[in-house]
């Protein structure tokens, strides 16, 4: 039931969403519509402070009426800043309409204070620089309300005490009511917005990156001098993908990298990115860690075991080609629009030709790399592997899992 009613609700403040509104436009659409469901009820309550006068009546169901079809008119047109105007254009002046009907300023109880709403809602749905000129119209009509109190005090005849009572603490507590929650809304669904926004930074770039962007770093580049740099291909995925309909194409894909992305992120290695079916991690970068290699080893290995399930679960011929090189890299952080930490050097390159010449199925790693894990695993040596760019180069591949080492 509960959940029932919170999409009831969702439903009637989001009439003026539109697919393409980023999170604010749509955060200040819905403070909009919930200030246009008050504006609705509030002024129903002024027949009540006005003693039951033909006056307040009609003053009261007129703009309540209004709002009324003002959120029917937005619910069909989705023109959000029509709509916002036509729903604080009319409160100053039925404020002071209002308060001149209840006997002036001291006997309305500060009936001015609902004019605030007038720039609070601008405010909130238009923006500051376009809320200023409505608090200056609020500013504007609590001065005429000044001018005017002394002869409306003279003439129109003030309520009992009671009904003053009653209006203070209506006047007071409503609309520093709204005032809390419209506030609180915005609060909520800002922080929820940030939030967002900081899970879609940390997952492009690297949490430290990310911190260092945030706190003023304008340009990012650093050398990390002991790193193993992972790249992993699918086999076959290019055919495999042609004969297949592109949302199973897709859906493969995502499930897959985000096995990866929490694979690597239990083994301490950074994604850097993917391209197309292909996907390039770090070990020691941009936090330092003495055993890269075998992390980067540790993501490999649990890479194809990913793989072997996945293929068992969908039936798809595919095979992960895997290369790993250690050595030093640059890191740092290119774009503006869209932002991409990325790495550079002799290393990534060597990696991505251990991945292009390696086997279907197996992990390759370059010599760097075999120097730090010679002795914990079996190794097949390939004398004469033609690396492009690079010549005839001695590459290994891991035969097993790790064996223990007795030191004999």
């Amino acid at each position: 039931m509960k959940a029932g009613l919170g999409a009831l609700v969702h439903r009637f403040i989001s009439i003026a969403d539109e697919p393409t509104d980023d999170d604010d436009f749509r955060l200040r659409k819905r403070v909009g519509v919930i200030a246009g469901y008050f504006t609705v009820v509030a002024p129903l309550g002024l027949p009540a402070l006005g003693r039951g006068s033909l006056a307040t009546v009609v003053l009261g169901l007129s703009l309540s009426g209004l709002n009324v079809v003002n959120l029917l008119v937005l619910a069909r047109s989705r023109r959000f800043e029509r709509f916002v105007i036509v729903l604080i254009a009319p409160g100053p002046l039925f404020t002071l309409s209002a308060e001149i009907l209840s006997g002036g300023m001291a006997a309305s109880g500060g009936g001015m204070i609902w004019a605030f709403l007038v720039p609070l809602y601008a405010l909130l749905a238009l923006g500051p620089r376009r809320a200023t000129r409505w608090f200056v119209v609020f500013l504007v009509f609590l001065l005429v309300a000044i001018l005017l109190d002394p002869l409306v005090t003279t003439t129109v005849t003030p309520p009992p005490y009671v009904f003053q009572l009653v209006s203070f603490a209506q006047n007071t507590g409503i609309p520093l009511t709204v005032t809390f929650l419209l506030l609180r809304y915005t609060d909520i669904r800002r922080r929820k917005a940030e939030a967002r926004s900081e899970e879609l930074l940390t997952n492009a770039i690297p949490m430290s990156i990310a911190a260092r962007l945030k706190h003023g770093d304008e340009r990012i580049a650093d050398a990390y001098p002991h790193t193993t740099v992972l790249f992993a291909d699918l086999v076959g995925f290019t055919p495999w993908a042609q004969r297949t309909k592109p949302d199973l194409v897709v859906s493969f894909l995502d499930d897959l990298f985000s096995r990866f992305d929490a694979l690597a992120a239990t083994c301490g290695v950074e994604k850097i990115k993917t391209i197309g079916d292909s996907y390039m991690a770090v070990a020691g970068a941009p936090e330092a860690r003495a055993d890269h290699a075998a992390a980067a080893l540790a993501l490999a290995r649990g890479m194809l075991e990913v793989l072997a399930e996945m293929r068992g679960q969908n039936r798809v011929e595919l095979e992960l080609r895997i290369g790993l090189a250690s050595g030093s890299v640059v890191g740092g952080v290119i774009g503006r629009k869209r932002i991409l930490f990325d790495l550079w050097g002799d290393t990534v390159n060597v990696a991505s030709r251990m991945e292009s010449s390696g086997v279907p199925g197996r992990i390759q790693v370059a010599p760097s790399t075999w120097e730090q894990l010679r002795d914990g695993f079996v190794w097949e040596e390939r004398p004469a592997v033609e690396v492009k760019g690079l010549g005839l180069m001695t590459t290994y591949l891991l035969a097993e899992p790790a064996v223990p080492n007795t030191g004999s």
